[in-house]
């Protein structure tokens, strides 16, 4: 029950609940630059971890391949 109600609250609250301090004033206001530099440099970091990750797979996978056709020129075999 509590939470229709807070759903209807919500739901049909006056229009500035759906916006934040920020975003409800001015659009070209220094503090929304801000907000987008902000949110732009998180998602590079994001991306720049994100891309890292894959970079280490991709070396685990060509050392793997290597470390198998050393393997087959010795004679041995590397199997788990």
């Amino acid at each position: 029950m509590k939470r229709l109600l807070v759903m209807l609250f919500v739901l049909c609250g006056s229009k500035s609940l759906w916006a934040c301090a920020v975003c409800f004033g001015d659009p070209n206001s220094p503090m929304v630059t801000g907000a987008k530099m902000g949110v732009a440099f998180l998602l590079g970091v994001i991306l720049l971890v994100r891309g890292a990750m894959v970079g280490v797979a991709c070396f685990w996978v060509h050392r793997a391949r290597l470390l198998r056709v050393e393997a087959a020129l010795r004679g041995e075999s590397l199997t788990l």
